[in-house]
């Protein structure tokens, strides 16, 4: 089974080890990744796939011809926040697992429209949250997808 390690570099950023032992050498073998969503996603592969890299890394670079979803543009655009504070970060990050992800995570994001929001917005309000709430998730969504767009994830005439 993979593992991840956490290695924290001179200048205080950090930077993410997996290792795993090769199946058919049962030699150990590892990989620097710069995000820990990176060294997951490898892990998860890894594990998925008889700890074969041959394998996992096939599943990657297939995966990266795919759009990704709502929840991974979502997570990347909290992971590039530069001016951020730990309460920032647990706010964002709580208001995706428990109100994004469950709801739109899994739509890829150049499907993300206006159909799509509006079915989030009620499911929302059937959930009894507040209004400010609501704007305040969907303010979220809104500068993630604009960091999605800076980063050519979506094109103008897509997005909602």
């Amino acid at each position: 089974m993979a593992s991840i390690s956490t290695r924290t570099k001179k200048d205080g950023s950090k930077s993410y080890m997996v290792r795993w032992r090769d199946p058919k050498t049962k030699t150990a073998q590892g990989l620097t990744v710069g995000t820990l969503t990176e060294a997951e996603t490898l892990k998860r592969l890894l594990d998925a796939n008889g700890e074969s890299f041959e394998i996992a890394q096939h599943a990657i670079l297939t995966n990266e011809k795919r759009p990704p979803t709502v929840a991974d543009v979502i997570q990347e655009h909290i992971d590039l926040l530069v001016r951020r504070s730990s309460g920032t970060i647990k706010t964002y990050q709580t208001m995706l697992d428990l109100h994004i992800r469950p709801v739109i995570g899994h739509v890829p994001v150049d499907k993300l429209d206006y159909r799509v929001m509006a079915h989030w917005v009620k499911s929302m309000l059937a959930k009894g949250k507040a209004p400010k709430t609501i704007h305040n998730i969907h303010g979220l969504i809104s500068a993630a997808m604009n960091t999605a767009e800076m980063l050519g994830c979506l094109h103008e005439e897509g997005g909602f």
